[in-house]
């Protein structure tokens, strides 16, 4: 087995406590001390945007994860317990949901097997047009998760209608793992799980 051979080195002035790499484009994602979101060109490591902390999100990251597109990064925060889904594109928070305990380890995977059933999901028509009505605007003041304002409504939409099944994977010290469709529909929980080993987490995951 090759040795490893380190090829560059760069210095931050902030401790990172975790990272992540694009699966699909030449991207890394850090998470520092100071509770910032970092998006940097992994060759050059040109800062391509920051996140910075916000009392309504949190200022604690604890676990990165890429959707499986590369197009939407997925961050927990251990001070409030929550999940965040963030565009790429525009460091924009997509959707913010809370989780029981603080998450340690996450992982984002594609469901690739075909089957007839997984078909019949793809091709499925949405109707719900035809028999819901629309939903309301609300006031810009109220505090609401932004996937259930009506500016951002299209928006999941296109984001749900543009990638395959996919499902993010949480796993948390206090023993519990769970499964969200589209890492924001939750479709499976299991607590009383005495250790979540990151790496175990990953391997099940694929």
């Amino acid at each position: 087995m090759p040795a490893f051979r380190q090829v560059g080195e760069k210095q931050l002035p902030n401790p990172v406590l975790c990272m992540a790499w694009s699966p699909k484009r030449d991207l890394i994602a850090l998470a520092n001390t100071a509770g910032e979101l970092l998006l940097h060109r992994l060759a050059s490591f040109q800062r391509v945007w920051s996140l910075p902390p916000t009392d309504r999100t949190g200022k604690e990251i604890t676990a990165l994860a890429w959707r499986p597109d590369g197009k939407t990064l997925a961050f927990s925060l251990g001070d409030t317990k929550q999940v965040v889904l963030c565009g790429v594109e525009k460091a924009e928070i997509l959707h913010v949901f809370p989780v029981q305990s603080p998450v340690t380890c996450m992982h984002w995977m594609e469901v690739v097997e075909e089957s007839s059933s997984l078909n019949s999901f793809y091709s499925s028509e949405d109707e719900s047009k035809l028999f819901l009505p629309k939903i309301p605007t609300l006031p810009k003041s109220m505090f609401i998760p932004l996937c259930h304002s009506e500016e951002k409504s299209d928006e999941i939409l296109n984001l749900l209608g543009d990638a395959r099944l996919n499902v993010l994977v949480l796993g948390g010290d206090s023993g519990f793992v769970e499964l969200y469709a589209y890492g924001m529909y939750k479709i499976a929980a299991v607590d009383g799980v005495r250790t979540v080993d990151p790496v175990y987490l990953f391997r099940r995951a694929e």
